[in-house]
């Protein structure tokens, strides 16, 4: 059964530091970001995104406008890590997101949350990557600035690198 998970824009900033987008894709899921997340990406770039398989989703006018209110609710969420959210809670479907705030709102309003260490976790899991290729991955997020839990990122490296 293929799962359908939102995505912001962190994820897919740290998931191409790391070389992992195709291996991303290769996951058994449909991942969906916003129109205003693809605005926003430089690197990695949306084109290429798009051609493996990220779906797009367009807010309509009324929820864009909901969109600031949650930003001011949110305190430092972006207006693209929002519009993730909020589709993720109208549509009733999971959120991958590595912000904290937004974390924090989501699993208080009922919406699924999930980030970073947990789809590397799904890329061994799935025998998409191997163990030492997501403790190097992960490693090489952590030295581009990746805001991860120290602890949670710890224990995976020990795991991983044995």
């Amino acid at each position: 059964m293929q799962r359908v998970y939102i995505s912001d824009t962190n994820i897919w900033i740290d998931f191409g530091q790391a070389g992992l987008l195709d291996a991303l894709f290769e996951l058994p899921f449909t991942f969906v970001s916003t129109d205003i997340v693809v605005d926003e990406l430089n690197n990695p770039a949306p084109a290429g995104l798009l051609e493996r398989g990220l779906v797009v989703e367009t807010l309509a006018e009324e929820a864009v406008e909901q969109l600031f209110t949650l930003m001011a609710e949110h305190g430092n969420s972006s207006l693209a890590d929002v519009s993730c959210y909020l589709i993720a809670k109208m549509q009733g479907l999971p959120l991958l997101t590595g912000d904290g705030r937004l974390r924090k709102q989501a699993a208080k309003d009922g919406v699924q949350v999930h980030g970073a260490l947990w789809l590397l976790d799904q890329l061994v899991a799935h025998d998409i990557v191997t163990k030492a290729h997501a403790a190097a991955a992960l490693q090489t997020m952590l030295d581009a600035g990746a805001r991860l839990p120290p602890v949670d990122c710890a224990h995976r490296l020990a795991a991983w690198r044995t």
